[in-house]
């Protein structure tokens, strides 16, 4: 029985499903409640769990080379499942996809308990793979959900929550996987990541919305009849149609062109600040802890900003003017030589991230169709990703002759310039899309017309 079939019919589910807006006010929105609840909740399963197993990996094997699997699992998914992941997103409907994603999670985070010990590094692997291909459904599928969820003014104050959410799991979330691991080993940290699963399904689960709104792709699959030999065909000529999408849409291009030289100016930084630590400010590498800490702080008090300044700024000059200060603290960063100064603008730029993730999101969101939200979000998240590992290779190869501190410069510059891209190419009134290009899908079966 299709999980959407069991909730029965309110207002609000049925304003939505013939097309009426959500209601305005994210505390008056019982389904955004109950979204961020699991949402929070998730976040911080997850980050117990990341340094659960990285720190059980170690214990395992103590050699680097076993945590940077788990790292490589972790980010594999973005490019091999990420793309199709999205195809999938715009077929099935959204709210399931979540559901049986949170379930499925639920029960792989246990696996690494449950294999004998000589195959519990293999099983931590597989483990972590499988999650973030889980993950490269959900993400988009949620992104879905929120378009019919929320109003229009209300979507960037709703990322900006979500992102702090995020941003406090990142603070918390290792320091409670760290000290649960050490006081009881990996079984409870572990654990609790599962149940985080189960209780963001039940959020998910209790969300009342019309199944036509959360599977906005079924009429257009009915009348396609895609299936037997043409299925491959089918999926490929979709993933073809989100990448044609992107990049025809003049703000989901520049978004997208904006955030490739970001994240390949930025990419390299993350991996190389403990040598910037000890090459340029000359202290110890165990210093690094408290700037990912501050920068985690910075973070989640630049979500919240961003979340009030959302009511003022559009979200093209939340996007643009956030990345164009994030280089420029970089490049001053990259000059530092004395570490409080250093930890200062380190923490700034993180505080800046959240004005690039609020004003990413609520263009995304504004500019996708409800059809293509999936793929619109895989192209643009594995070409970010692919601009990330280009970054790392060629950062790590040029560290070899070149002084950190100046790839650090250029860094910044490189994301100045995303800025100014993003500033000059973005229009400067963004209309939100209303429906997807090409012939418009057949009417549902409560708006058929009457036969004479």
């Amino acid at each position: 029985m299709s999980l959407d079939s069991q909730q029965p019919t309110t207002p609000q589910t049925a304003a939505q499903s013939v097309g009426e807006a959500p209601p305005v006010g994210l505390l008056r929105n019982r389904n955004f409640l109950f979204l961020t609840s699991g949402q929070i909740i998730s976040y911080l399963g997850d980050f117990i769990y990341s340094t659960t197993l990285q720190i059980w990996a170690y214990t395992l094997v103590p050699n680097a080379a076993s945590v940077s699997g788990i790292w490589a699992a972790q980010y594999l998914p973005y490019v091999l499942v990420g793309p199709i992941a999205g195809v999938f997103v715009d077929r099935w409907n959204r709210r399931q996809i979540m559901i049986v994603s949170d379930l499925l999670r639920c029960f792989i985070a246990l696996w690494p308990l449950l294999v004998p010990p000589a195959l519990r590094l293999p099983a931590i692997y597989l483990a972590v793979f499988l999650i973030g291909s889980l993950g490269r459904f959900f993400s988009p599928a949620r992104s879905g959900v929120m378009q019919v969820i929320l109003a229009e003014q209300d979507q960037p104050r709703a990322a900006s929550i979500l992102q702090s959410s995020f941003a406090f799991a990142i603070i918390a979330g290792p320091s409670l996987g760290a000290g649960l691991y050490f006081l009881v080993g990996p079984y409870l940290g572990t654990i609790l990541n599962a149940l985080s699963f189960l209780v963001s399904a039940l959020c998910i689960l209790a969300m009342r919305v019309s199944p036509q709104a959360l599977h906005p792709g079924a009429q257009r699959q009915a009348v396609a009849g895609e299936g037997g030999s043409g299925a491959v065909r089918g999926v490929l000529t979709e993933l073809i149609d989100g990448f044609r999408f992107v990049l025809g849409s003049r703000v989901l291009g520049v978004v997208m062109l904006l955030l490739v030289i970001n994240w390949f100016g930025v990419g390299a930084l993350n991996a190389l600040d403990i040598v910037f630590i000890s090459q340029r400010l000359h202290v110890s590498p165990e210093l690094y802890g408290p700037m990912a800490t501050g920068s985690g702080v910075g973070l989640l008090i630049g979500s919240l900003i961003a979340g009030v300044l959302s009511k003022k700024l559009s979200p093209r000059s939340l996007l643009t003017g956030s990345v164009f200060l994030t280089g420029l603290g970089i490049v001053v960063f990259g000059f530092q030589v004395w570490f409080p100064l250093a930890l200062f603008f380190y923490c700034l730029t993180g505080l800046l991230q959240g004005g690039i993730e609020v004003g990413y999101m609520a263009l995304v969101l504004i500019s996708s169709p409800r059809t293509l939200i999936g793929r619109v979000e895989a192209v643009i998240q594995t070409s970010m990703f692919i601009a990330s590992v280009l970054s790392i290779a060629v950062g790590g190869y040029l560290a070899q002759f070149i002084p950190v501190y100046i790839l650090f410069i250029m860094g910044g510059w490189l994301t100045v310039l995303a800025g100014l891209v993003g500033w000059f190419g973005l229009p400067t009134r963004i209309e939100p899309v209303a429906a997807p290009p090409g012939p418009e899908p057949g009417p549902g079966p409560e708006q058929q017309p009457a036969q004479a």
